[in-house]
């Protein structure tokens, strides 16, 4: 592998399209340091950073405002999927011969390198960027921990990852899905490797037809993946009478949890790339006809308008925040549009409800509390701010089992905590920080944690301080927001909190 840094390259594309309640503004086309098809984009943790591999294995690293290419490199083999790992300038290749190199975009790649036993047919990140999956020929799904650089485990997936098109976490890392040309869906638990479900995707609005899946995306933040469908049906009559078959196009949302569909829009034509966003409601899409990159809302059910690229788009990404659409061709350009939504718009008045909140941590997803280490903590209480009290009372209830379950935290009892607090004659629901310690100090806690939940809007911020009960200083503190936050959101969130704590 050669890693090398190189210097700027832009070229403006003078085009702009507006779709619907977002505007899409152009803003560079960068050329690759060779003109080979881009096989593989994904932006990295800052959104500031795009990543783009090309089919001979050459890797770009371009800062996105600036139009800057920080490095280059070169895998031994073509990148099959690249995703952004820890920190803000770590990124995880892995390539055709089976190969997961974790890259430092200045410093070039680690010493430490992961070798699949199988030929890699489709790869995923957690949305922890922790644990990467791959699907590999042989029907196996081996997973990797990028912190701890160790094979994690393997699924022996049989037949089931036959023609597989698309493989994906939840936004909690609880379950892995492949999903096959077919319409097959398989989901498995990570942490167990046992399957939860299997279901068929159809179309259903065609008698007898057959179900051809073109493409499938989903994001860290959202509770939802769309895929992209076409029903295949014989005509009435046959086609022994000179009809062509009958099709039909659409695009699906489907909910994680529950495998259920949510939402689905018909489209005029086959679709070859998808990437779930700008946000929740939105999918970017490309298909068979032309060289157009589409915008679809699934919030309203509308196709939206859509940009042209000069050369035909292969590959897409959406980053995180947003804010920056991106496409490969098959000549090594990778086209960069800007997003916004027009003026006056939010997505949170676009009209229509929301078919998931978006959860993110505000603070990284990287643990306050050094796993393995015991300690013992006091939970003291959620602060309700723009909220009902049930909603704190929900938040308390979910961190307390949570972290209840983790064998190196020893939680200070409930009851111990209330019987302090009212010797002390305090209000548990409203607790300043050297209350909070003078309880810690009486329950001989190490760490007493302070929480609030608020309203901003639609969304919901919960949030979490760790003071240490010797010093009274706040060692952490940690905080996600669920955007668009429905009740059966605030479930997740408080789950993800908790993973910011401790795993």
């Amino acid at each position: 592998m050669q890693f090398r840094t190189a210097a700027v390259l832009t070229i403006v594309i003078t085009m702009e399209a507006l779709a619907q309640d977002i505007r899409i503004v152009p803003y560079a086309s960068l050329q690759m340091p060779e003109k080979n098809a881009v096989c593989a984009l994904a932006f990295m943790n800052s959104d500031k950073i795009l990543i783009a591999g090309d089919d001979e294995g050459n890797i770009g690293c371009w800062d996105v405002p600036r139009k800057i290419l920080l490095s280059s490199l070169r895998l031994d083999e073509p990148a099959v999927f690249l995703g952004a790992a820890g920190g803000d300038r770590s990124f995880v290749a892995v390539d055709a011969g089976g190969k997961v190199t974790v890259v430092d975009i200045l410093k070039g790649p680690t010493p430490a390198v992961f070798h699949c036993k199988g030929k890699p047919l489709r790869a995923a990140l957690d949305a922890g960027r922790q644990f990467l999956a791959v699907a590999t020929g042989d029907g196996r799904l081996e997973i990797f921990d990028l912190k701890a650089m160790l094979p994690a485990g393997t699924i022996d997936a049989g037949d089931r990852l036959d023609d597989v098109l698309f493989l994906g976490f939840d936004r909690l890392g609880q379950q892995l899905v492949a999903i096959r040309k077919g319409g097959e869906v398989e989901s498995w638990n990570p942490s167990t490797m046992k399957l939860i479900r299997e279901i068929s995707l159809a179309g259903g609005e065609l008698h007898g037809s057959t179900t051809v899946v073109h493409g499938a995306a989903t994001n860290r933040a959202t509770n939802v993946f769309a895929v992209g469908l076409e029903e295949i049906a014989l005509p009435k009559g046959g086609v022994l009478g000179g009809q062509e078959l009958m099709r039909n196009y659409l695009v699906a949302a489907y909910d994680w949890n529950s495998g259920m569909e949510i939402k689905r829009v018909k489209t005029v034509w086959p679709l070859e790339q998808m990437a779930l966003g700008p946000g929740n409601d939105h999918v970017s899409v490309t298909n068979e006809d032309d060289k157009s990159i589409t915008l679809i809302d699934l919030r309203k059910g509308e196709l939206g308008g859509s940009v042209v690229m000069d050369e035909k788009p292969v590959t897409l990404a959406v980053s995180d925040d947003n804010v920056w659409l991106a496409a490969g061709s098959r000549r090594g350009t990778v086209g960069v549009w800007q997003m916004s939504f027009k003026e006056g718009l939010t997505v949170r008045n676009a009209g229509q409800p929301s078919l998931s909140g978006r959860i993110r941590a505000r603070q990284g997803t990287d643990p306050a509390l050094k796993p393995g280490v015991p300690v013992k903590m006091a939970i003291l209480g959620f602060e309700a701010r723009g909220v009902q009290e049930e909603v704190a009372d929900v938040c308390v209830g979910t961190m307390t089992n949570a972290l209840a379950n983790i064998d190196y935290i020893t939680l200070v009892e409930r009851r111990q905590i209330e019987k302090i607090v009212n010797e002390q004659k305090f209000q548990l629901s409203g607790l300043t920080e050297e209350e909070g310690v003078e309880v810690g100090k009486i329950s001989k806690a190490d760490i007493i944690l302070l929480g609030s939940v608020g309203r901003l809007g639609s969304s919901l911020i919960m949030s979490a301080r760790l003071i240490s009960v010797t010093t009274g200083k706040v060692l952490k503190g940690r905080e996600v927001i669920c955007e668009e936050c429905r009740d059966q959101d605030i479930y997740d969130a408080m789950t993800l909190l908790v993973s910011t704590i401790a795993q």
